[in-house]
């Protein structure tokens, strides 16, 4: 919660120098999960990660990729959330938001208390065969593969019946300046952008008009991300080249890498560097 404030804050500062407990599925709305894009799942090109700390290696959201090792297509992006702390998941079975208990530790995992919203839905993969899921799973894997980690759910037979992928784009979270638009280096220390990805929101500064847009996470990319509806204020500025650079470069944004932990590089569908990002560190008082 003092994230969110904060990162309110800074939003609210950055335009003023410019002039059964069901989660809300906030985040799936038009996502299908046809995976025809995906990257390979195999055992054969990735690394297995022992699973010693479940809570902090499994805590978090991941989004389902195959059953049986067939690719899912469903209305909705089907994905668990963990909360260790609370020992409970949330998330959606392709068609309704799913809420349980659940318990887990290097060995095992069971999943109980499992409710669900009542919707229909007319999908290839039926939500029944991804309920099944969590009723067989004995035990979890971890792999990983370019940076991406992949959650495997085992049964008792020691046969992969899921794979989940984590999509944890966290760190674009928070307040940056814009160190460069094309390779080319941003003087204006007052070109600046606030990501908040708990509410899909960016609101900025080009150095002399707001922006405000929304953000589209693409699950199906490692690391994809979409800057849309983007909306400004209409002042004359003598530097509107750098404003229509910043403009355009969120607009074509594909994906994104984090470059260390002050800088994220945003890139086009050809895999070009459109910006860099550095973080503003802000004076708490």
């Amino acid at each position: 919660m003092k994230t969110i404030k904060f990162i309110i804050c800074v939003a609210v500062a950055l335009v003023v120098t410019g002039c059964g407990i069901l989660k809300k599925d906030s985040k799936i709305e038009k996502q299908t999960s046809n995976l025809s894009d995906t990257v390979t799942v195999s055992n054969d090109t990735m690394r297995e990660i022992a699973v010693t700390d479940p809570a902090t290696q499994i805590a978090g959201e991941w989004t389902m990729l195959t059953i049986d090792n067939k690719k899912i297509s469903t209305l909705k992006r089907p994905f668990i959330t963990f909360d260790f702390a609370e020992k409970r998941f949330y998330g959606n079975n392709g068609c309704n938001i799913v809420n349980g208990t659940f318990s887990c530790d290097s060995s095992s995992i069971v999943f109980d208390n499992m409710i669900s919203t009542r919707m229909a839905c007319d999908n290839e993969t039926p939500e029944h065969v991804v309920m099944k899921v969590f009723n067989d799973v004995a035990s979890v894997k971890l792999f990983e593969k370019n940076g991406i980690r992949y959650l495997h759910f085992v049964n008792k037979k020691m046969h992969t019946l899921a794979v989940f992928k984590e999509q944890n784009l966290n760190f674009m979270n928070g307040a940056w300046t814009v160190e460069e638009i094309n390779g080319q280096h941003v003087t204006d220390e007052n070109v600046k952008l606030v990501i908040d990805l708990d509410q899909l929101k960016l609101h900025g500064n080009s150095g002399c008009n707001i922006i405000n847009g929304t953000i589209y996470i693409d699950y199906m990319k490692d690391w994809g991300v979409q800057f849309q509806q983007l909306i400004s204020t209409m002042k004359m500025c003598e530097n509107i080249k750098t404003e229509t650079a910043l403009r355009v470069s969120l607009e074509v944004t594909e994906t994104c890498k984090k470059i260390n932990d002050s800088k994220i590089a945003l890139y086009d569908n050809k895999g070009q560097c459109v910006a860099v990002l550095k973080r503003l560190e802000l004076k708490r008082k």
